[in-house]
């Protein structure tokens, strides 16, 4: 039993369900490690994980890897949020903490005890609603509403979210800035990566982006940039698009697919490689509520391209010369000048790399976890 001391949280991890996960997955997956991390330093939590039925039989749930007690609704996904949703389903109680990984959040019983904490990652959907579908958006914005008008603690991952959420009405003493970490990719397989590039006929170097293909991502202007580039380069560096496919048009239909190279998902050992092997790397999406791609880049030593709106990059308010080259998502005159850059400047090159890499090194989920931890305790 846990000491009477130490909050029981209950975590909604629903986002690992998802058949696409995400960068909310990465954060629940690197959450866990943080806190698994920090109970072998003697800061123990008592977390029970609450999800959505698990595929196939129960005792093959893939969540059970994690170590944590769970809590599966008999409810597949999409139910369980819409029951979320409509408060046809509530969390159950007992716990100190109800705490949910995103805004796909459960709502608390009126006689529960428990205090509600919800991450909200970004609030996209209301700075650029030209790249979000109308359901989306509605949707976002009615738990946005939910968790603002219930009273939850919410933790948000820069400064730039909680500017945001702030304005959408949240009283700013209800929100937490967590910055993510950077650690939580495996050691690269680098003969996995090497046949992968094989089969897609990548010899050489070549500029790496890495997302989901949606039209936030601005993967669009990224390609129209690399071609504006591309003949003044000295050698024919490919485009390597790392990602599954989200929605709007398919990418390929979409401009001159020459020397673009779609990769589509890989596993994460093999993303691991690739950021190494990667000349360079590059990620212009019109806004982010954080940014986990550059932050893997940057920790192998990658030069790195990053649109202005990134925060885990460069941040509202942070003082001093990014860790990157950063340029205007909307400008592509400006994208393919930081890509010449930073794939033919060697001086700039060496500069990015090492301060890059001392930067993404500062970013862990030991620290993440902790920061959890003092938000729970505080609360409880």
């Amino acid at each position: 039993m846990a000491e009477a001391t130490t909050p029981s949280v209950l975590l909604a991890v629903e986002q690992l369900r998802r058949q696409v996960p995400g960068g909310i997955g990465a954060y629940a997956r690197g959450l866990l490690a943080g806190l698994t991390e920090r109970s072998r330093e003697g800061d123990q939590v008592d977390v029970t994980l609450l999800a959505s039925r698990a595929p196939g039989r129960r005792a093959d749930d893939p969540l059970a890897a994690f170590g944590k007690p769970i809590i599966a609704s008999r409810l597949p996904g999409p139910l369980l949020t819409r029951a979320w949703d409509h408060g046809w389903r509530r969390a159950p109680s007992g716990f100190d903490i109800v705490h949910s990984v995103s805004l796909a959040a459960p709502t608390l019983r009126q006689s529960a005890r428990s205090h509600l904490v919800v991450t909200v990652h970004d609030v996209a959907w209301h700075r650029h609603p030209e790249a979000t579908t109308r359901r989306g958006r509605r949707w976002h914005e009615l738990a946005l509403t939910r968790a603002r008008d219930g009273g939850a603690a919410l933790v948000v991952p820069s400064r730039l979210v909680a500017v945001d959420v702030a304005a959408f009405g949240v009283d700013p003493g209800r929100i937490t800035v967590v910055r993510g970490g950077a650690d939580h990719l495996p050691d690269p397989d680098p003969g996995a990566a090497e046949e992968l590039l094989g089969r897609l006929g990548v010899r050489g170097e070549f500029l790496l982006t890495v997302g989901t293909l949606e039209p936030r991502k601005n993967v669009d202007r990224l390609v129209r940039a690399f071609h504006q580039v591309s003949p003044s380069l000295p050698e024919p560096w490919p485009l390597v698009i790392v990602g599954p496919a989200g929605w709007g048009p398919e990418p390929s239909t979409r401009y001159d697919t020459d020397g673009i190279v779609f990769a589509g998902s890989v596993s994460d050992p093999v993303l691991a490689g690739l950021y190494r092997r990667a000349r360079a790397f590059a990620y212009v999406p019109l806004t982010e509520g954080y940014g986990l791609p550059p932050l893997e880049a940057m920790r192998v030593g990658t030069p790195t391209v990053v649109a202005d709106e990134v925060p885990s990059v460069h941040d509202l308010g942070e003082e001093g010369t990014p860790p990157a080259r950063i340029v205007d998502p909307l400008d592509i005159d400006d994208i393919a000048a930081g890509l010449a850059a930073v794939l033919t400047d060697d001086a700039l090159r060496a500069d990015l790399s090492a301060r890059g890499a001392a930067h993404a090194l500062t970013r862990t989920w030991s620290a993440v976890a902790a920061e959890h931890i003092a938000l729970w305790s505080s609360l409880r």
